[in-house]
C-alpha cells in the first residue's frame, strides 16, 4: 500500500507471534465454545489461532453452537468472514473500552463470555466485564514475543516516517534500541505515525513524539492519515 502511494517501505519488524505457553488452555477453550454466551475475538490473528485448533480437531463452525460472536474491529470481523463466520457485534470504536459497553449492552449479568486474545494483552475488557457482572474467561491465543534485528538501527536512520501497528511493536522498537532513551533520539526529527490511541500513548510512553494518528485504527486508516498529513504539511 505504500509502494503504490509512492513511498519506499523499509520492512523491519519489532515483534513476531508465538504459540501460548498454556496451548492446552486456549484448545480446551476451543472445545467448550458453545458453553459461552458470547465468544470474543481482539485481533484477526486470535482469530486464525481458534480456527487453526478448531481444524486440527476437524471440527467446524457448528462447533459455536448457539454463542454469539464479537469482533474488536473491521479486520477482525473480515479474519471472522474469511471463516464463513459473521460477527454479531463490532464497536463503532475499534478498542477494548468500547468493545466491553457494547458488550455489556448486548449481554446481561451471569453471561459467560470467553475472550481469545494475545498473551499479553491489556486487561481492559475483562476488568470492565467483571465489574457488571458478566463471567469473563480469558484464554490466551498467542503471544508476542521480540524480534531481533542487528540492522534495526540503520534501518531506522535510514527512514524519515515510522509507522506503529500496536502497542507491541512499539516496545519492540524500544528492545531493538535498547531502551526508550535510545529509542527516542533515535525517533527524534522523523515523523512517527500509529494506528490508533493506544499505540499513541505507548509511543508517547517511551518517549517518542506522535505526529500522526489515524483515525479508523486500521492499516488502511493509518495509510489515510498519512497522506492527510503528506497534503497539509
Amino acid at each position: 500500500m505504500l509502494a503504490d502511494a509512492g513511498a519506499q517501505a523499509v520492512l523491519a519488524p519489532t515483534i513476531q507471534l508465538v504459540p501460548p505457553d498454556e496451548r492446552a488452555a486456549a484448545e480446551q477453550a476451543v472445545a467448550r465454545a458453545a458453553t459461552y454466551t458470547w465468544v470474543v475475538f481482539t485481533s484477526a490473528n486470535g482469530v486464525r489461532a481458534f480456527f487453526d485448533i478448531m481444524r486440527s480437531r476437524r471440527e467446524d463452525a457448528r462447533l459455536f453452537g448457539s454463542a454469539r460472536i464479537a469482533a474488536i474491529g473491521i479486520k477482525t470481523a473480515e479474519a471472522l468472514l474469511e471463516q464463513r463466520v459473521y460477527a454479531d457485534l463490532v464497536p463503532q470504536t475499534y478498542v477494548a473500552e468500547d468493545l466491553a459497553e457494547a458488550l455489556i449492552t448486548a449481554s446481561k449479568p451471569g453471561d459467560a463470555i470467553l475472550i481469545f486474545r494475545a498473551e499479553e494483552a491489556r486487561d481492559v475488557l475483562p476488568v470492565r466485564l467483571r465489574e457488571s457482572g458478566r463471567e469473563a474467561d480469558v484464554i490466551a491465543a498467542y503471544k508476542t514475543v521480540f524480534t531481533d534485528d542487528p540492522d534495526f538501527a540503520a534501518k531506522v536512520a535510514s527512514c524519515d516516517i515510522l509507522t506503529f501497528t500496536s502497542a507491541s511493536t512499539v516496545r519492540g522498537f524500544a528492545h531493538n534500541l535498547h531502551g526508550s532513551a535510545q529509542a527516542a533520539r533515535a525517533a527524534n526529527g522523523k515523523v512517527v505515525a500509529c494506528i490508533g490511541p493506544i499505540t499513541a500513548g505507548e509511543a508517547r510512553a517511551h518517549g517518542l513524539r506522535v505526529d500522526v494518528i489515524a483515525e479508523a485504527f486500521t492499516v488502511d486508516g493509518l495509510l489515510a492519515a498519512l497522506e492527510r498529513a503528506a497534503t497539509t504539511a
